[in-house]
């Protein structure tokens, strides 16, 4: 009796057992929901004495975004997400509510508080801080106690037009411990929106409000780019920070951690209290 084995890579690849699926269950363990809550006063300044100030405004908003693990210090987890997520201080987000608002006139005085919880695909949530930013690129870099979960790895290559990707995200909050959106598309090439803004990644993914700061990895579930805007009117177009810009923001949070550990860690036990 002869038995004969016949090998077939492809029909490995599409077997839903070591396929892309199993790739993005592993790690979407990676992925985390991140809930923000912002309160915001925002003052016009005359300058005239006894007319102190012209607009005060004070807002509260609570929302949601993605972001994923990118580094573990010691007992510091980094978490990278969109730089708008952490911060409304730039960008065009004041302007739904000031019109009138620059970030750049000297006579608007701007004060924000935000607190950030992450929530893992296990339902536990920890608290967190931002420690660097790039507005220029839309990154930001949180940092919380330990996360006892792996970490993503950042592609060492750019991506390649016309390739498919996956994104892992919570749109508009969508979301559970045993539920986790996932979308793919492909990748087109860079793009600029604006003067102010480095060059982003251009896919064509799914991307809704929420999704800002979802890792876009690709068939070695390496990231190659994180979220940060829809294109307006049509949605199944994302713009991405690069894999470049996300290391350097990486790279600089970890110079931070090295310089100021202590601190870091002293700031994060109070906020978990």
């Amino acid at each position: 009796m002869f038995i004969t084995f016949v090998g077939c890579s492809s029909c490995v690849h599409g077997s839903y057992l070591f396929g892309t699926g199993d790739l993005l269950r592993d790690k979407r363990r990676s992925f985390l929901k991140i809930d923000i809550y912002k309160s915001i006063q925002i003052a016009k300044t005359s300058t005239v004495p006894n007319e102190a100030y012209l607009e005060e405004y004070e807002i509260d908003l609570r929302s949601s975004a993605s972001g994923f693990i990118i580094g573990h210090d010691r007992d510091i987890t980094l978490v990278a997400t969109s730089a708008h997520v952490c911060t409304m201080r730039f960008g065009n987000q004041i302007k739904y509510f000031i019109p009138d608002y620059s970030p750049f006139d000297p006579k608007w005085k701007f004060q924000e508080r935000n607190s950030f919880i992450l929530n893992d695909y296990k339902g536990r949530n920890y608290a967190a801080l931002p420690i660097e930013f790039d507005l220029e690129a839309d990154i930001c870099i949180l940092c919380s106690s330990k996360i006892s979960l792996p970490a993503f790895t950042l592609s060492k290559t750019p991506p390649l037009i016309g390739e498919k990707y996956y994104n892992i995200a919570a749109p508009m909050g969508l979301w559970s411990s045993k539920m986790i959106p996932m979308f793919e598309g492909r990748y087109l090439g860079t793009l600029k929106l604006r003067p102010e803004r480095k060059r982003a990644h251009v896919f064509s993914i799914p991307t809704k409000g929420g999704s800002s700061g979802s890792p876009i990895i690709n068939s070695y579930g390496e990231v190659v780019g994180a979220t940060h805007s829809a294109y307006r009117g049509f949605e199944n177009l994302c713009m991405a920070t690069t894999q470049t810009d996300i290391f350097l923001a990486y790279r600089k949070a970890m110079r931070k951690l090295l310089k100021d550990y202590k601190k870091y860690k002293l700031i994060i036990d109070l906020i978990n209290i």
